[in-house]
């Protein structure tokens, strides 16, 4: 495990787009391997079957190549919170009638056009001013920010399925990167954690890393761990872990089974792990 320093990768053309072609292979490996009736299985995803998740990530990637959402009728529905929410609804709405074939040619299809594009970027475009959903950024932040996003689904679609696999490589190393980004807001806004602490969190696995998150008149993952103990230390598996982040599942029953668990202050601890979800 890093006891050191907070998972990184370079913000490079070279290591964004290997990164998110990791999790493009793998994502397709898997989609290749499911039988038609696999693409109708429910996700954690609220309202989105396997075909649904795979639908949203090709839309995305076309929104980010500058096309505009589908023009359709767009129902209000419990989990759409915002217009990004409603945005990625209408590509799936668009793609409800095509067939598992259909959705998994469209995918292979645009991230080929994606990664085709991707490729001429330099490292000055890569620095250069964008939106991200974190926020105003860089087109780099916002490209790390796909590989978390589309890792994520493909956990979505391997726990819908019930295929392990691909919890370890830099699509992995990118991902837990970018969630270092949020845990700051999740420890110091969220569960209020009093200044002066700091909270250790422990992700043993393939890819084990570990946040040393600090509040200091605000909190921030700092590279090395502060002399002394923790006030808390949180464990779980990386992979468990990210599920938390994501909303995914409810994270106090992983305390509750102890995929979580705690040492030292239980109570900063548990609001800590109560407020893990972040992402929208």
């Amino acid at each position: 495990m890093n006891d050191d320093r907070p998972p990184t990768r370079p913000n490079t053309p070279a290591a964004l787009i290997g990164d998110l072609g990791d999790v493009w292979a793998s994502l397709e490996a898997l989609l290749s391997s499911l039988d038609e009736d696999a693409f109708a299985a429910p996700t954690a995803c609220p309202g989105w079957s396997v075909s649904d998740v795979v639908a949203h990530i090709t839309g995305t990637e076309l929104m980010m190549a500058g096309e505009a959402a589908p023009a359709v009728e767009v129902p209000d529905l419990a989990h759409l919170r915002n217009d990004i929410g409603r945005a990625n609804e209408a590509w799936i709405i668009e793609r409800r009638s095509w067939n598992p074939a259909q959705v998994v040619d469209e995918f292979r299809s645009v991230v080929a056009r994606r990664a085709s594009e991707l490729a001429e970027l330099t490292q000055d475009d890569i620095d250069a001013a964008s939106w991200t959903p974190a926020g105003h950024a860089t087109l780099g932040r916002f490209l790390q920010i796909r590989v978390f996003d589309t890792w994520i689904h493909e956990l979505d679609i391997r726990d819908a399925v019930g295929e392990a696999g691909h919890e370890s490589g830099p699509a992995v190393r990118r991902t837990l990167a970018e969630i270092g980004n949020g845990l700051g807001f999740v420890v110091g806004k969220k569960a209020a954690a009093p200044d002066g602490s700091w909270v250790r969190i422990e992700l043993p696995g393939p890819e084990g890393v570990a946040y040393n998150v600090v509040v200091d008149g605000r909190a921030s993952v700092v590279d090395a761990a502060p002399p002394g103990e923790p006030t808390v230390s949180l464990t779980a598996s990386s992979t468990d872990f990210v599920r938390c982040i994501g909303g995914r599942i409810d994270s106090v029953r992983y305390l509750e089974d102890g995929r979580i668990t705690l040492r030292g202050d239980e109570e900063l601890g548990e609001r800590v792990v109560a407020e893990l979800a972040y992402t929208i």
